[in-house]
């Protein structure tokens, strides 16, 4: 991480030196790759970005009798920032090579007026605008008969989302002193490029009621109904949905027949069913963009299939309206020992009936690109498992555990027609390595069976292969035994999605003395490891054990590929997704009665992230990847180690 805050592509890519590298005694050559210094692009542009947020929020109460009250909430959020870039244009293109000179660059520049590539330098200002508002309002009901009490609430709230604009320009030949940085005191010889991008504001409306009752603190009753309108399905007209939603719950440890059992103390059984409604898909997705002069794709219509002038090609919307999600649980709560243990079981069934997917398009399609739809039923079941156990040992020394454990398997149950056998999961080469499959997890993935590696090429002449092997690429399986390996060769190898999520906190006092630790991990998922394929073909760094442990010469191995290798996505590339973090370890001394009886000064050091056991072999297996399961969710191309960071701190309380 640089001091301007960037994360630079050292890890990633060569970092040889500015001007080049010597290839042989007095020869001298240009970058390993097209990437060039990670450093040096750092160094060369001047960037500063400066932001502004406000936000606040006014609430009010109205008392209206002992049992019935109004409250209203609102609140804003006003974000604006402003980022300048400033680029040495000249400085680069002399770097890039030791023999260039200025008069070089004066004479290309002559020659090449409109030409930015020898431009001096470039100035570029981009800025965006958001705001945020919310209002909330509240008649709530809350009185005891008895045994019997109720709360109802009645509800409202508006909400609306807006980037009002993103603008950016950008000149060139600006005077180097950073005093007279300013796009007006560019050269006239290049054209100022400016571009504008309005947004349309997103609004969310709700009326709400729910009401819970309970008869003598052992029988429960929560119901909840909600109508949400959202202006994210303008288009479709189709703005509101309605959300019912049921729990019940008992308290067995309250009835009479429990009153001996003093070794339990909590024992509650609940039970739910409800509808969860979603609109949470990008901004502007009804936006069709055109490519009037694109010749790499071919039109649907005429017998020279050529692309009709305007063809849309961009992310529209179809049909959508509310994405619903059906969810059905029970669960328990428990405590035993005089609440020294406690803890809680869930079972939970979520069927998602209209799964809004980024799904591609189909040949008779309209468009060529990627859009959303409604496109499959896909069900999440599972079991969420806390446990907790406090024990004071004496006054002066205590200490607690925490455990969590959930298991949850997605399977995808339905798919429209259209969509069965989507793929996804772009290695960004032209390869794709998920697909959408019924009875199968959400983009699976799908990918060759490594069957070994070709040794000669006796070998590979006398079996079934795909495309134009060499000795020390990567065998496949063919699966359905044609004698051809393709597409149709390809079989299910798992999930990107975790079956499994855990994790663990420990505590301990002693005296003024504070000690804590706690850590998480998942199991049951795999992740492409992009680090053993597609960086060897950019020319980038790659691991030291994929270089040592490559296919030399004929029986050197036959579990690894060759440094000239194909890049198809078969199951070598996949590696256990599972790992243990400890995230924190939080050291702590606390002085008490310094100056007071209330006074206090704590002294704490603090690890984050110091620890990960795994045995994935790339960066890191938390891949963020961009959240979308057919897209890059689970594929490591460009990952970067989670930091580690130590802190030192003191809190003081007077």
């Amino acid at each position: 991480m640089y001091d301007n805050g960037r994360y630079g592509k050292g890890i990633v890519n060569q970092t040889t030196g500015v001007v080049g590298y010597e290839r042989n005694p007095g020869e001298i050559v240009g970058n390993i790759n097209s990437i060039g210094n990670p450093v040096y692009e750092v160094l060369r542009n001047n960037e500063k970005i400066n932001t502004l947020r406000l936000q606040g929020s006014f609430e009010g109460e109205f008392k209206i009798t002992d049992y019935l009250k109004v409250n209203s909430r609102i609140g804003g959020n006003k974000f604006y920032s402003r980022n300048r870039v400033f680029s040495d244009i000249k400085d680069a293109w002399l770097n890039g090579d030791p023999l260039r000179t200025a008069q070089q660059f004066e004479e290309f520049k002559a020659k090449n007026t409109e030409s930015l590539e020898y431009a001096n330098n470039s100035l570029s200002y981009e800025t965006l605008e958001q705001f945020r508002w919310s209002w909330e309002n509240f008649l709530t009901f809350n009185k005891k008969f008895d045994k019997h009490s109720v709360e109802a609430v009645l509800g409202m709230s508006r909400e609306k989302y807006d980037i009002n604009s993103m603008m950016s320009d950008k000149g060139y030949d600006v005077p180097q002193k950073p005093q007279y940085w300013s796009i007006d005191h560019g050269s006239g010889a290049y054209k100022v490029e400016s571009r504008q991008i309005y947004y349309t504001p997103r609004a969310l409306a709700s009326y709400f009621g729910r009401v819970q009752y309970n008869y003598d603190s052992k029988y429960y009753l929560t119901a909840t109904l909600r109508r949400d309108g959202s202006s994210v399905f303008r288009n479709t007209g189709k703005y509101w949905g309605t959300f019912p939603s049921i729990g019940l719950g008992w308290t067995v440890t309250n009835e009479g027949f429990m009153k001996d059992a003093t070794w339990i103390n909590l024992l509650k059984v609940r039970g739910n069913w409800g509808k969860l409604g979603n609109q949470d898909i990008p901004l502007n997705i009804s936006t069709i963009l055109t490519s009037p002069t694109s010749s790499s794709y071919n039109y649907v219509f005429g017998p020279e299939q050529n692309m009709v002038f305007g063809s849309a090609y961009g992310t529209p919307a179809k049909n959508l309206s509310w994405e619903v999600t059906e969810e059905t649980g029970a669960g328990l709560d428990f405590a035993f020992l005089n609440n020294q243990l406690s803890g809680s079981i869930d079972y939970y069934h979520k069927m998602n009936t209209n799964a809004i997917l980024l799904v591609t398009p189909t040949y008779t399609s309209a468009y060529e690109d990627k859009f959303y739809d409604h496109g499959a039923k896909i069900l999440n079941q599972g079991v969420e498992v806390a446990l907790n156990w406090n024990k004071s040992i004496s006054p002066e020394f205590s200490y607690s555990v925490g455990v969590n454990y959930s298991y949850n398997k997605n399977t995808v149950k339905e798919v429209k027609a259209a969509y069965d056998g989507d793929q996804g999961g772009s290695l960004n080469n032209g390869e794709l390595t998920k697909q959408l499959r019924v009875g199968q997890p959400i983009y699976g993935w799908w990918m060759y069976e490594m069957n070994g590696v070709w040794q000669n090429q006796d070998e590979i002449n006398s079996n079934a292969r795909q495309g134009s092997p060499k000795p020390g690429y990567l065998r496949y399986t063919d699966e359905n035994a044609d004698g051809v390996i393709d597409s149709r060769d390809r079989k299910f190898f798992g999930s990107f999605l975790p079956s499994s999520t855990y994790g663990i906190n420990l505590g301990i006092n002693y005296k003024a003395i504070d000690f804590n630790v706690s850590g998480y991990g998942v199991a049951g998922n795999k992740i492409y490891n992009g680090m053993k394929s597609t960086r060897i073909n950019g020319g980038e760094n790659i691991a030291l054990s994929t270089f040592e442990n490559r296919w030399t010469k004929e029986g050197s191995t036959n579990s690894h590929p060759g440094a000239e290798r194909d890049f198809l996505p078969s199951n070598y590339y996949l590696e256990s997704g599972s790992y243990f973090r400890i995230n924190n370890i939080t050291l702590g001394y606390t002085f008490n009665n310094l100056y007071s009886s209330k006074s206090k000064l704590r002294l704490y050091v603090t690890a984050q992230n110091p620890f990960i056991f795994t045995n994935y072999s790339g960066f890191s297996p938390e891949i963020a990847g961009d959240g979308s399961p057919n897209l890059t969710s689970g594929i490591e191309l460009s990952a970067y180690p989670t930091t580690r960071n130590f802190l030192f701190g003191l809190n003081m309380q007077f």
